[in-house]
């Protein structure tokens, strides 16, 4: 069996060279991926959907790096997590993982040991913790050069940083949820609203319903559109409900940026309704 190998997710908005560049430094064999680098500036709420979205399509046994880390430096956690799902997340404790927790579980995690598995010669500076602990720490793991338990201590995964996402409700003929992610560069909406749980509202493809999101007390949009299979059943311009390939349900405009038309960020104070009004 190979080794595993290493995706990596940061807020950077250019490829991470140096964090690649490192783990080649200690493993040349080792294969390293970019699965995004434009994650909004700060934004651990996207960090954490964008990690739950992606997890499930790589090998098992692959080691996330995902550093959207505002708090780099402080006394927050620096940590790996082993998922219930047999993935490894490298990352800074700090809510990044809420997504993969509530969606998969995770088994264990460990602090990240700085005597042993920070790069040499970077002791001097705090500012670059996804070069210096994370990508080394989770080359050093993918090498077998350390296992889980090299990491560092372990500790009780109830201390896990999270952050709230608002309950989905499901009603005959309705669905409430938030926005949890941009499907990006295309600007469609992802929520967290299920297609199974959806299917329980009675709603079916080829129906017109209401799609309402708010962020916080305003209203940005509020329409009756088409709840079809995908966007081109839409005409050009026009919204569309429809399953999303993440496995809930979508909002979109055929041709067109949904996000940026409506000004619509993503996250747990952005709240969707959908609902057939007889």
């Amino acid at each position: 069996m190979g080794k595993p190998c290493i995706a990596m997710q940061t807020d950077f908005g250019v490829s991470s060279g140096a964090m690649f560049g490192v783990c080649k430094s200690v493993d040349p064999g080792l294969e390293v991926f970019d699965v995004a680098y434009n994650i909004p500036k700060f934004n651990i709420e996207r960090a954490s959907s964008h990690l739950r979205s992606v997890v499930p399509f790589w090998p098992k046994g692959t080691i996330f790096v995902s550093v959207v880390d505002p708090g780099v430096g402080t006394a927050r956690r620096a940590c790996v997590a082993k998922t219930a799902n047999g993935y490894y997340i490298v990352t800074p404790d700090n809510g990044s993982l809420t997504g993969v927790l509530n969606e998969f579980g995770i088994a264990g995690v460990r602090e990240i040991d700085e005597t042993v598995n920070r790069l040499r010669g970077t002791e001097k500076t705090s500012i670059f913790h996804g070069r210096d602990l994370f990508a080394y720490c989770a080359a050093r793991l993918a090498a077998g050069v350390i296992d889980f338990a090299g990491v560092g201590p372990e500790y009780p995964v109830a201390e896990i940083v999270t952050f709230t996402i608002p309950p989905v409700s499901i009603a005959a003929r309705a669905a409430r949820g938030c926005v949890t992610e941009l499907m990006e560069p295309f600007g469609n909406l992802e929520t967290n609203i299920r297609i199974e749980d959806f299917e329980k509202t009675g709603i079916t493809q080829g129906e017109y319903v209401r799609v309402a999101v708010r962020h916080k007390e305003t209203t940005v949009f509020d329409k009756t559109i088409l709840y079809h299979r995908s966007f081109g059943y839409a005409p050009p311009d026009g919204e569309i409900l429809y399953n999303s390939s993440s496995g809930f349900m979508g909002v979109a405009m055929n041709r067109r940026d949904f996000a940026r038309t409506y000004g619509v960020e993503g996250g747990s104070e952005w709240r969707i309704l959908i609902a057939k009004e007889d």
